[in-house]
Parts: structure tokens; C-alpha cells; sequence
């Protein structure tokens, strides 16, 4: 009778594994589109950088 309530116990287990896996996975999708949505907002383009009298500076 103990084997069968341990495989119940880690059936159990693995589904709350797999249903959180699936939630982290869809949470760390909308972090990283939210991060390049907003890199991709706040850089300035060199024309636009050019025209307001700025200096584009570039890491090398």
C-alpha cells in the first residue's frame, strides 16, 4: 500500500512541477518581450540624435 500512495504523491508532484514550469516559462516570454520593447523604445536613432544636436556615442 505505501508504494502506491508514494507513486500518487510524485504523480502529484510532477503535474504541480509541470503546471509551474509552464507558468515561469510564460512569465520570463512576456519579461523578455516587455525588455526589448523597451530597449528598443528609449534608443534614440543617429538621425534623430544628428538633428537635435547630440553626439551618438558607440561602445566598442
Amino acid at each position: 500500500m505505501g508504494g502506491f500512495v508514494e507513486q500518487l504523491r510524485l504523480a502529484e508532484k510532477a503535474a504541480e512541477d509541470i503546471y509551474f514550469a509552464k507558468i515561469n516559462r510564460e512569465l520570463i516570454e512576456a519579461l523578455h518581450k516587455r525588455m526589448q520593447a523597451e530597449t528598443i523604445s528609449f534608443q534614440p536613432s543617429d538621425q534623430s540624435s544628428a538633428e537635435h544636436g547630440q553626439k551618438t556615442v558607440r561602445a566598442s
